[in-house]
């Protein structure tokens, strides 16, 4: 890892605060990575990878540190841990967080004037650091983390190395969820199939305890227990009513339908495996026109995250026991929708894009696909995510359990 120093060389040459220390055996001392370790400086270091000083009457030193013009011997090739002073990577108070802290007996951070140059630099820093490379390299070194200092300053917390060094959910008995592991999650209150198509974007952890299922799901700041998330309700309807939207409440529904097969030459298939790369074409497709259509940042940001989901549910379709559907025009695919066995009497229709360009294609499928759940009772379409455009379609086919309908 590369990282520039922030202070400015000639206030390092009139300092009297670094690589100088008190004890011998301090745990400040600078810290060599694997590879920052070259043959002129092993000699120079002890078995964990730290320095060894030198003694001097009052004070131990750095070995590469001459005392006289206060140069290092190795500037050029000093290790991250000097690199990054003023600041400093450090545990906090229990251990339970890693903290880039700013040491503030620096002159160079002690000084006001500096203060904007240094927010800044922390700002990239702590990027630099939570990449994925830099945050592994650093968990499987802990060395290089110092205890906690009183005296130094907290700049923020640094999420990622602490998920794989402190929080590793395989320390406890945890494991990734795999497909072979669907009988086993059968009875978990959120279906398999959910749980499995979204691990990309949330790797999901789980383990069995006083026969129990707990699971994690693992976020970008941590692993975060699954029974303490929030979930929104999910939306019901009688099958029989969106297989024949009879009724005055149904008529655009009915109308849409009538006009898509009225207007198009299409046809309705199962999905099979070989169109999987044009159904994601037409994934893509659909998301940029949601996005322009809808402003609103967290549907966005779901639409962008649900790419891996739909991609995952079709490449393991049948090991999920998903049933796809597609419907073609002129040869090409312009709409697809999954579905599961939720319950032996609830079908759940997991995933719906349609190409908008087809007046009513949208509610033909739909329609279509309930028709053909006819061992069914009821149909479940999840929840809405608390988006109020998901609520109002949803809420536009009548669900039986929701008090408010449009």
């Amino acid at each position: 890892m590369k990282f520039g120093q922030i202070v400015p060389e000639k206030i390092c040459l009139a300092c009297d605060v670094c690589c100088r220390f008190i004890d011998k055996d301090s745990p400040l001392r600078p810290f060599f990575f694997p590879k920052e370790i070259t043959a002129g400086i092993r000699p120079r270091l002890d078995k964990s990878g730290r320095i060894s000083l030198k003694k001097h009457p009052d004070i131990h030193t750095c070995p590469f540190f001459n005392l006289k013009n206060n140069k290092c011997a190795i500037y050029a090739k000093r290790p991250l841990d000097c690199r990054l002073y003023p600041f400093t990577v450090m545990f906090g108070v229990n251990k339970e967080k890693i903290i880039l802290g700013l040491d503030t007996k620096c002159p160079f951070a002690a000084d006001s004037k500096n203060q904007a140059a240094l927010k800044k630099y922390s700002s990239w820093l702590v990027s630099a650091l939570e990449t994925e490379k830099a945050a592994g390299l650093i968990a499987s070194n802990p060395l290089f983390i110092g205890g906690f200092q009183d005296d130094v300053v907290k700049i923020a917390c640094l999420d990622r190395i602490a998920k794989i060094l402190i929080h590793d959910p395989a320390k406890n008995g945890f494991r990734p969820l795999a497909l072979k592991d669907r009988r086993a999650l059968g009875h978990f209150r959120e279906p398999f199939v959910n749980l499995y198509i979204w691990k990309d974007l949330n790797p999901v952890w789980w383990k069995k305890e006083g026969g129990k299922i707990k699971l994690l799901l693992e976020t970008e700041s941590g692993y975060i227990d699954y029974s303490s998330i929030k979930k929104f309700p999910d939306y019901i309807y009688l099958r029989k009513d969106l297989a024949e939207l009879k009724g005055k409440r149904y008529r655009h529904k009915r109308a849409s339908c009538n006009h898509f097969a009225k207007n198009y030459k299409f046809r309705y298939l199962p999905y099979r495996e070989n169109m999987k790369n044009e159904c994601l074409r037409l994934f893509s497709r659909w998301a940029a026109e949601r996005k322009k259509k809808f402003n609103d940042p967290y549907y966005r940001c779901l639409l962008k995250d649900s790419s891996s989901a739909h991609r995952t549910a079709m490449e393991n379709h049948k090991a999920l026991g998903l049933v796809g559907r597609v419907i073609k025009i002129k040869g090409g695919i312009r709409g697809y929708a999954f579905g599961f066995k939720l319950k032996k009497d609830t079908f759940c229709v997991l995933l719906e894009v349609t190409d908008l360009k087809f007046n009513g294609i949208s509610e033909f499928i739909f329609r279509e696909f309930c028709k053909e759940m006819s061992g069914y009772r009821y149909i479940n379409t999840m929840d809405d995510s608390g988006l109020e455009n998901l609520r109002a379609s949803k809420l536009s086919y009548h669900p039986i359990n929701h008090p408010q309908q449009m």
